[in-house]
């Protein structure tokens, strides 16, 4: 074998074992991202509802390009209060669990303090974790941890949440 060669065959060698370990490092990034609360994509969500212990019930429905408030006014819905809403669904899961394995009643899963329905899924929220400041949620058979940056926009008056909150009877 020729020098030329020979040298060619390792710097092939390095790159190819380079592009390995590129591959196999962009796959173990991958499995350590946080994975979403739902797979749903806020785009494609027709309709929601939000219920709580001690709020009005909200309901919402997507109305050509804006979103219309459905309950308690029948009126136009403020988009960026809606979006803020919307974005609840992509909210970052620090922990999952077997729901079954714990006691509902010691997270504030019975009743959940807010129950949110984007389209078919429905999102049970419960207590704060007193650690950490995430907020236990029920998803399904699911029980997760997630970072509370939301339950402040749950409770938010209906009336912030419309296009003109002055058009209110």
């Amino acid at each position: 074998m020729r020098k030329s060669s020979r040298n060619l065959f390792f710097l092939g060698l390095a790159v190819a074992l380079l592009g390995a370990g590129v591959w196999a490092e962009l796959g173990r990034e991958q499995t350590l991202a946080v994975q979403p609360l739902t797979a749903l994509d806020p785009a494609t969500v027709q309709r929601f509802e939000i219920r709580c212990r001690d709020c009005t019930t909200r309901r919402f429905e997507r109305a050509g390009a804006g979103w219309r408030m459905l309950e308690p006014y029948a009126q136009p819905a403020n988009a960026d209060a809606v979006a803020r809403l919307l974005g609840i669904v992509r909210a970052p899961v620090r922990t999952r669990a077997n729901f079954a394995d714990y006691a509902p009643s010691k997270l504030g899963l019975a009743p959940a303090q807010f129950t949110l329905t984007y389209d078919d899924v429905t999102i049970e929220i419960g207590n704060e974790d007193p650690i950490e400041h995430d907020r236990y949620v029920r998803l399904g058979a699911e029980l997760l941890r997630v970072p509370d940056r939301f339950s402040a926009r749950l409770l938010e008056s209906a009336e912030s949440e419309l296009a003109d909150p002055k058009a209110v009877q």
